[in-house]
């Protein structure tokens, strides 16, 4: 297109249509650079759109320029009112203020979104509670207190994890038994030790595996009436003393149900891996609700845990919470309970946080696009888990929890192509 030609309105929006596209394309492949290029190109063809300068002020603080970042949120905060303002926006300026160290901001927008979010869905249909307090706990059978966890794939990064909240849960939460809904897909050896770990392992098929996305599996345990309380968890993230400490807390408290928030990214209403509570027949089926929710949505998105929390379940749990955030001071939220020292010795730990932000590999005589098979040895050379992972450039990469990567970075531990 020459330079100095006019464009017409249909060029104009074609090629803002293919500027949109691109931008997704990006974003699906976490490829904030290129997000960010996308998005500046946009800026001069639409320069005062806010969708365009909300996804802008994302992908800079994706790519650390935090300080930029936060100046286009806070000039776009004030060029609309509120209620206008793209939907996530308010979410992106409360994290970019936890990334700049600004406490008091991030309280105030962080406080703001789930404000606002409660505006949007706490007035929805609210199920009853079957009494004005929750039945007393249980902590002689644990098989009616679950901490519910989804499983699926064959990465390291969930499945290992998974089997470490199956083993400490026996020291932090004793009185509780770890479920594992999974399917085929999880290694039988990840299983077995799964098991041998006393977790209880549910596979999910037939109609269930179809129709129910993943990432919900796990909420199945609120259809199972032997359950009378349950903890909802990520496979990815550990159990600690800090969670124990707020789980304890909640079961002397009179509410029904328990919420935690611990990161200043902990702005969703209900956090899908940081939420508990007590049967409650009055509740329709799961699975129903998720058919009902499903119905017109198209395909099954990264946050559909959340989204359908949000939607179906907060006006409901709103109603009887015990909410342990010492950040945002949002619905007559707690202090954390005084706790024992943090087993995992990382800065990066906090409750709900990623226990796989490092990469582990090594060069492989595979051609690229095949699979690597590989170990984790320990100090006498036996063998503590195996998986495979593609070759590209003659070398495989895969993300590792830090309590394995950190053994093997300090030498006491290796990794071993296997074949």
């Amino acid at each position: 297109m020459h330079p100095f030609k006019k464009t017409t309105p249909q060029q104009q929006e074609q090629r803002l249509n293919q500027l949109a596209q691109q931008y997704r394309d990006a974003i699906a492949q976490n490829d904030f650079a290129a997000g960010k290029a996308v998005a500046e190109a946009t800026l001069r063809l639409v320069p005062r759109n806010p969708d365009v300068l909300s996804s802008y002020a994302l992908c800079l603080m994706r790519t650390g320029e935090y300080e930029k970042s936060y100046k286009t949120y806070k000039k776009l905060m004030q060029s609309l009112p509120v209620e206008k303002l793209p939907d996530t926006m308010i979410d992106g300026l409360a994290e970019v203020c936890g990334w700049l160290n600004r406490p008091d901001e991030l309280r105030r927008y962080g406080h703001l979104s789930l404000e606002l979010g409660d505006k949007k869905f706490g007035s929805g249909r609210a199920y009853p509670l079957p009494a004005a307090q929750p039945p007393a706990f249980n902590p002689h059978n644990p098989q009616e207190n679950v901490i519910a966890f989804t499983l699926f794939g064959a990465l390291p990064r969930y499945c290992e994890s998974a089997v470490m909240n199956a083993k400490v849960s026996k020291e932090l939460f004793p009185e509780w038994c770890c479920r594992f809904y999974l399917d085929d897909s999880v290694p039988q050896a990840v299983q077995a030790r799964l098991r041998a770990e006393g977790a209880e392992v549910i596979k999910v098929e037939g109609e269930q595996h179809q129709t129910i996305p993943p990432l919900m599996w796990r909420f199945l345990v609120l259809d199972d009436p032997a359950v009378k309380r349950y903890l909802i968890r990520d496979a990815d993230s550990l159990l600690s003393e800090r969670e124990q400490a707020a789980v304890n807390a909640w079961l002397q408290s009179d509410r029904w149900y328990h919420h935690m928030r611990d990161y200043f990214t902990h702005t969703e209403l209900l956090l899908a891996g940081m939420w508990g509570g007590c049967r409650n027949e009055n509740l329709p089926s799961i699975i129903d609700q998720t058919r009902e929710y499903l119905s017109d949505r198209e395909g099954h998105r990264r946050f559909v845990d959340q989204y359908f929390l949000r939607q179906h379940l907060w006006p409901t749990i709103k109603q009887s919470l015990l909410n342990h955030d010492e950040l945002f001071g949002f619905l007559d939220a707690q202090p954390y309970p005084a706790h024992a020292p943090i087993r995992w010795q990382t800065d990066k730990f906090h409750i709900g946080s990623n226990t796989s932000f490092q990469l582990a590999g090594k060069e492989s005589q595979k051609a690229d696009g095949e699979m690597q098979r590989w170990e984790v040895l320990d100090e006498q050379g036996n063998s503590l888990c195996q998986y495979a992972s593609p070759v590209d450039n003659h070398q495989w990469k895969d993300r590792l929890p830090f309590f394995l990567l950190d053994r093997v970075l300090a030498g006491e531990w290796q990794i071993r192509n296997i074949d």
